[in-house]
C-alpha cells in the first residue's frame, strides 16, 4: 500500500510538472508571438514614419526652392533684359537705324512702346508697333519737368522716373544728354517687375545712332 501511494504520488508529480511545463511553453510561445507582432508593428510604423519624414522633407525642399525662384525671378529677368540690351548690334554712322534700334529694344525688353523725345517734348523716333506715342510724349515731358523740380537747389537731376498706374502699366523715362541736348527715352511696359535702370544698357546704342549722320 505504501509503495502504491509513493508511485501514485510520483506519477502525479510528474504529470503536474509536465502540465506546468506544457502550460509554460504555451505561454512562452504566445508571448513570443505577441512580441514578434509588436516588433513587426513597430518596424512598419518606423518605415511609415521614415516615409512621411522623407515626403515632408521633399515638400519643404520643393516649397523652399519655389519661394527662392519667386524671389529671384525679378532679378533674373532684369539681368536678362540688361544683358540682351547691352548686346544689341548697332550700325555706327547710320542714323536711319534709330527706328530699327528702338524696335529691337522694344522686342528685347518686351516693351509695348519705346519713344525718343527731345527737351521740348517732340517725338524724334518710336518703335514701329508703338501706340499712343503723342500721349506718351506728353507724359514723358511732364515726368521730365517733375525730375527737374525734384532736383531743387542741389541741381542733382534724376536720371530716370517711373510711373505705375492702376492697370499695372509702367511708364519708364530715362533722361540723358547728347551733344548738349536733353533727351528722354521712354518705355511703356505691362511688367510690374520693370526696374528704373532697365533702359540704361541701350543708351549707348541710341547715342551712337543720334550722333551719326542721317
Amino acid at each position: 500500500m505504501t509503495i502504491y501511494a509513493i508511485v501514485s504520488g510520483l506519477g502525479a508529480a510528474i504529470l503536474l510538472l509536465t502540465a506546468g511545463y506544457l502550460f509554460g511553453a504555451r505561454q512562452g510561445a504566445l508571448a513570443r508571438d505577441q512580441l514578434r507582432r509588436q516588433v513587426q508593428l513597430q518596424a512598419a510604423s518606423l518605415d511609415q514614419l521614415q516615409e512621411q519624414t522623407s515626403h515632408d522633407a521633399t515638400e519643404r525642399e520643393t516649397s523652399l526652392r519655389s519661394a527662392i525662384e519667386d524671389v529671384l525671378a525679378p532679378l533674373v529677368e532684369r539681368e536678362r533684359i540688361s544683358l540682351d540690351l547691352a548686346q544689341l548690334a548697332s550700325l555706327p554712322g547710320r542714323r536711319r537705324e534709330l527706328v530699327p534700334l528702338l524696335d529691337r529694344i522694344a522686342e528685347v525688353g518686351r516693351f509695348e512702346t519705346v519713344l525718343l523725345t527731345n527737351e521740348e517734348g517732340l517725338p524724334l523716333a518710336a518703335n514701329t508697333t508703338g501706340r499712343h506715342t503723342e500721349r506718351l510724349a506728353a507724359a514723358a515731358t511732364r515726368l521730365s519737368l517733375v525730375a527737374e523740380k525734384v532736383s531743387g537747389e542741389q541741381h542733382v537731376v534724376p536720371l530716370s522716373v517711373m510711373l505705375r498706374d492702376a492697370s499695372e502699366a509702367t511708364t519708364l523715362c530715362r533722361i540723358f544728354r547728347v551733344q548738349d541736348q536733353t533727351l528722354t527715352l521712354t518705355a511703356l511696359s505691362n511688367d510690374p517687375r520693370l526696374a528704373s535702370v532697365a533702359l540704361d544698357p541701350a543708351l549707348a546704342k541710341v547715342q551712337v545712332a543720334l550722333t551719326a549722320p542721317a
